[in-house]
């Protein structure tokens, strides 16, 4: 019996020791994927920031790598991605870059000459990353229920040389009927429309901060007829929420709230030849959460 209780002791250290062994890139700007541990050797991808990888052999190949003033020090292991995005592929990357804390992911948008990253925002992309229902220039979004997007960090990853980088921030208030937790929405009918507003930039970091709305930013509209707003109500929502609001002297007021429906961030982005190149990407924002 106590041959037996060693022998599964020794099993449960074996599976113990060969457990997985997981690790999220921490390299700012994406970590290279290569077929073998060398830097000469072939990219195979470049793998994002918070990407899950485990580790599945190390070779003890050290290697040294300048990071702006620093030197970072780690060695060559195998890994194999365990994002879908990757479809599991496997190859050599630098570990002095791989962290064992899980990083939150960056919300991305990628344009020919740039791309936007949102950190710590879980949003999705609304079909393809190049259509849009705006125009070719913008790309939609919707953020996920209680997600915000206020005090973010936005990034602008350049793919080419530039002269200038700049963005800006704007929001879309709209209707909003209300009961006891459903609610309809007027996102088809009339909005408030805020001006483009510039984001500071951090010139240590190369990053942005987005707005944060005070109340009064975000119950603003512009000024409607009653009657009109009624019959509006009554045309897309129905007679139930009609009946809600049918009494209202003016809006914002009893079962009629305002509030943001969408946030629009425009890059403005000039090249060594003077041209400007102008992206969107507009957020639906979730109502009556």
């Amino acid at each position: 019996m106590k041959k037996y209780i060693y022998i599964i002791a020794v099993l449960i250290t074996f599976n113990i020791a060969k457990a997985q062994e997981i690790r999220y890139v921490n390299a700012d700007n994406g970590l290279f994927l290569r077929d073998n541990p060398s830097q000469d050797s072939k990219r195979i991808d470049k793998l994002a920031y918070g990407t899950t990888l485990e580790i599945t052999e190390r070779t003890n190949l050290k290697l040294d790598v300048k990071d702006d003033n620093n030197i970072v020090s780690g060695e060559w292991v195998k890994v194999t991605c365990k994002d879908d995005i990757y479809n599991n592929r496997s190859g050599y990357v630098f570990n002095g870059f791989l962290t064992e804390n899980k990083i939150e992911k960056r919300f991305t948008v990628g344009f020919d000459d740039f791309t936007l990253e949102f950190e710590n925002l879980n949003a999705e992309i609304i079909g393809d990353e190049q259509v849009s229902t705006h125009s070719n220039n913008t790309v939609d979004a919707i953020l996920e229920m209680g997600e915000t997007l206020e005090g973010k960090t936005i990034r602008v990853r350049h793919h080419s040389k530039y002269k200038s980088i700049k963005v800006f921030q704007r929001h879309e208030n709209s209707i909003s009927i209300q009961a006891e937790g459903p609610h309809c929405d007027l996102i088809d009918w009339k909005h408030f429309y805020s001006a483009w507003a510039p984001l500071k930039a951090s010139k240590k970091t190369g990053t942005f901060e987005t707005i944060t709305y005070s109340n009064k930013a975000q119950n603003k509209f512009i000024n409607v007829d009653i009657s009109e707003f009624k019959n509006a109500v009554k045309e897309h929502c129905g007679d139930v929420w009609y009946n809600m609001i049918k009494d209202d002297k003016k809006i914002n007021k009893g079962a009629s709230t305002i509030g943001i429906s969408k946030i629009y961030f425009k890059v403005i982005f000039t090249t060594m030849y003077d041209e400007n190149i102008e992206k969107i990407v507009a957020f639906n924002v979730p109502m009556g959460c």
